[in-house]
């Protein structure tokens, strides 16, 4: 009986270590398309590579905000600031961390790579979802179409 107690506990106790695969989705937002010009004075940080810019006081721009990174000087990225990580939570959302090489939500601890929003850290398995950018003309438009 001991042996089949002791057994029990030991699956428990593994199963309670393997990671939480289950959540919530990240909610979808519908939003028009956003245009900025990467020449203005309030997007200075776009001018050079690795730079980046939250943009979450524009009206409607993603579920919690938006995240531009500048990978060169025509590509950008687009992440959503609503945490792939319990999404649905009031404080799950990701902010560029004070050294500026990576995204974090401080409330779960899950960090995230500028470079595809992969999850680097934290209980976060899901990347954060990316929005599609193009820069044409001197022009960046972000749209609601989800890449991944």
């Amino acid at each position: 009986m001991i042996t089949r107690v002791s057994l029990l506990f030991a699956v428990l106790g593994i199963s309670s270590c393997e990671p939480n695969l289950v959540d919530d989705p990240i909610p979808l937002a519908s939003f028009s398309d956003v245009v900025i010009n990467p020449s203005f004075p309030e997007y200075t940080d776009l001018n050079r590579d690795g730079g980046f810019k939250d943009i979450s006081n524009l009206k409607d721009a993603g579920v919690r905000g938006i995240i531009i990174y500048r990978k060169s000087a025509t590509s950008f990225f687009a992440f959503e600031k609503n945490c792939s990580y319990t999404p649905n939570e009031a404080c799950a959302t990701v902010e560029v961390h004070s050294s500026g090489l990576f995204m974090i939500d401080p409330c779960c601890g899950s960090s995230f790579s500028f470079e595809d929003g992969m999850p680097s850290g934290g209980p976060a398995w899901r990347p954060l979802r990316q929005y599609r950018t193009q820069f044409d003309g001197g022009v960046l438009t972000i749209t609601e179409e989800i890449l991944n």
